[in-house]
């Protein structure tokens, strides 16, 4: 006798009854309200667990395949789907209902896709029948949360190795299933962050040297092919195992190749000059084949010793942004509110112009494939574009503020003086690469096309189209070609637009209390004087010269994807006292430090050493 019925049995017959009917009514109901209600209800009786019992029992007596495909209505099993789904994450506790949820999962899983379809429609329109856009949220986040915390009781209670569990484990498997179908709705409708789909407990567990070949071949199931399981730090990994594997083929190839036909670098190698970076990078990329652009990459810099084991081209690629970027190079528009930039507004057929953008293109390609963050003021709707995601009024809010402020205006105007306000034709003006005035016509003879509120829509979505799309069409094919010349494509799958983005840019956010809870130590202890006295200076920095620090000792002034926490970050000891300024390998990441005799001499000899970080001096 299962301990389900035993709950059941304990019930007097009227407790049965009555608790029959109250779930009975909320059987036929859309209404989450009133099963909220019911669950206030039970909750005071004591009854919460002997009602998912009657729950479950009655899911049970649904047979997952009444939903033939193709076939129109509903199979009945949509409500009481959702009903126990939302009654189960209005507990404190999960533990008492695990055998529940998994009934429920693996009874989502059997469905068919057009009964899952089916589901799903029936879970938004639930939803969207609560008042209350929080209320909505805060229902759908619960949901969300319920499946999460299953799956981690799940992980947390194997008993075999992890990996292997993990794929047998048919609970979990159903569960990743139905949190795919709960990501789907949420992309439609967006409930809630792409964030609350992180799982922490199935990042932590799966094995990338198992999961990874199994993706790639496509044999079996593979946690790889739910992406929106893991953060961005996870797929930056992913992305890291996929371009190590290509060098490595590179690698082996060149040597192949120097045997039979001479002398062949293993390395793409970039010999530049501090005053022409770009100019040099740009001569030197042109000649390269597609086999060079897959190889690791080395930098040094004209007349200058070092071995380039990552730091050189962390600097080489800051020099590169830099003079990019400058207004002067012309190639970019500055907005002056947002800080950020964009390709010129001008149909370009100089093929000399729409080379440069390619190899500008090649230039932030060979940074994504050989790990380097690059500090480039591009918006969110560069990465959208790149990974083929549609743009939106909300990306040109972002870019151009005071443009998207003004079209989301006439949007929301319904006043009586409409047209006398907004006077416009669908022929628009715009500032040229060179500042002067130039127009265009959103539509065929757009100028004798009155704005009007009917077609406001149309005339907003086909000038977000003209700013991202239309106007700079030549120019970003030729620089997504160029990226796309070093990355392979395919292997970007798994990012949405904003985590590539920070995995490009790295994370704005520089929280130094994770990086020294994160940071190792050689030839120090953990807690001794010397590295105290350190972290309480550094944590008074103001942000400026915390970015100074964190240069001088990486490269870079970004944190990695996934923030400083997830920096490899070292503080060696450099002797005993001196005078000398510290130092830094910047390649390893490492800070060396001499064990000064005081923390005013301490601070004193840090402040001056970092403010000489970007002169290239002190990194060794």
């Amino acid at each position: 006798m299962t301990s389900e019925n035993t709950n059941l049995q304990k019930l007097r017959p009227s407790q049965k009854e009555g608790m029959e009917s109250i779930i009975a009514t909320t059987r036929t109901s859309p209404d989450l309200v009133l099963v909220r209600d019911v669950y206030s209800t039970l909750h005071q009786q004591g009854a919460v667990l002997n009602a998912t019992t009657l729950y479950t029992t009655y899911l049970e007596k649904l047979d997952a395949s009444a939903c033939p495909a193709g076939q129109s209505g509903s199979s009945g099993h949509e409500i009481p789907v959702i009903h126990l789904l939302y009654f189960l994450s209005l507990g404190s506790e999960l533990y008492p209902f695990a055998p529940a949820l998994l009934k429920l999962c693996s009874f989502i899983d059997q469905l068919d896709p057009d009964a899952k379809d089916k589901l799903g429609m029936t879970l938004v329109l639930s939803l969207e029948a609560i008042d209350a856009k929080t209320e909505r949220q805060a229902v759908f986040q619960k949901i969300v949360a319920l499946v999460h915390s299953f799956i981690m009781i799940r992980i947390a209670n194997v008993d075999s190795p992890v990996p292997l569990t993990l794929l047998c484990d048919d609970g979990i498997m159903a569960a990743v299933t139905f949190l795919e179908l709960l990501n789907d709705i949420n992309n439609e409708n967006d409930y809630v962050s792409f964030e609350e789909f992180y799982n922490d407990a199935i990042k932590e567990a799966i094995s990338m040297k198992e999961d990874y070949p199994r993706w790639k071949s496509s044999s079996g199931f593979s946690f790889f092919n739910y992406p929106f399981l893991l953060d961005s730090h996870a797929k930056g990994d992913i992305l890291k195992i996929e371009n190590m594997i290509t060098m490595r083929h590179e690698l082996q190839d060149s040597f192949f190749r120097a045997m039979f036909i001479g002398v062949n670098s293993p390395y793409l190698h970039l010999e530049v000059r501090r005053d022409h970076v770009v100019r040099d990078s740009v001569a030197q990329l042109t000649s390269k084949t597609a086999h060079d652009l897959k190889k690791q990459l080395r930098v040094s810099f004209v007349g200058e010793e070092g071995i380039d084991d990552g730091g050189i081209q962390k600097e080489f690629f800051q020099m590169v942004v830099k003079e990019i970027f400058n207004p002067n190079h012309g190639m970019f528009q500055y907005d002056t509110e947002s800080r950020l930039c964009w390709f010129s507004k001008e149909y370009i057929t100089d093929p000399g112009v729409i080379e440069e953008y390619h190899l500008l293109g090649r230039l932030l390609g060979l940074a994504i494939y050989n790990s380097n963050t690059l500090e480039i003021p591009f918006p969110t709707a560069l990465f959208k574009k790149l990974l083929h995601t549609p743009v939106t009024l909300e990306d040109l809010l972002e870019l151009d503020p005071a443009l998207g402020r003004g079209l989301q205006n006439l949007l929301a105007y319904d006043n009586a003086d409409f047209q006398e306000l907004y006077d416009w034709t669908f022929q628009i003006q715009y500032d040229g690469p060179t500042g002067t005035r130039q127009t265009h016509d959103l539509k065929t003879h757009g100028a004798s096309i009155q704005l009007t509120r009917e077609n406001r829509s149309e005339f907003v979505q086909l000038y977000v189209d003209f700013i991202f799309n239309k106007a700079v069409a030549t120019a970003f094919q030729s620089f997504s070609d160029g990226v796309y010349s070093v990355v392979d494509r395919d292997s970007l799958v798994f990012f949405r637009a904003e985590e590539f983005q920070q995995l490009v840019v790295g994370c704005p956010d520089l929280d130094f209390k994770a990086l020294e809870e994160n940071a190792k130590y050689d030839g120090w202890e953990d807690g001794s004087v010397i590295v105290n006295q350190f972290w309480e200076i550094v944590h008074a920095m103001d942000l400026e010269d915390q970015k100074k620090l964190l240069f001088f000792t990486t490269g870079s002034d970004r944190a990695p994807v996934g923030g400083l926490g997830n920096l490899s970050f070292v503080i060696a000891r450099n002797g005993p006292d001196c005078d000398r300024l510290p130092t830094s390998h910047t390649c390893y990441n490492i800070l060396l430090l001499n064990e000064y005799a005081s923390k005013e001499k301490l601070e004193e000899r840090l402040r001056k050493a970092i403010s000489f970080a970007h002169c290239g001096f002190f990194l060794l």
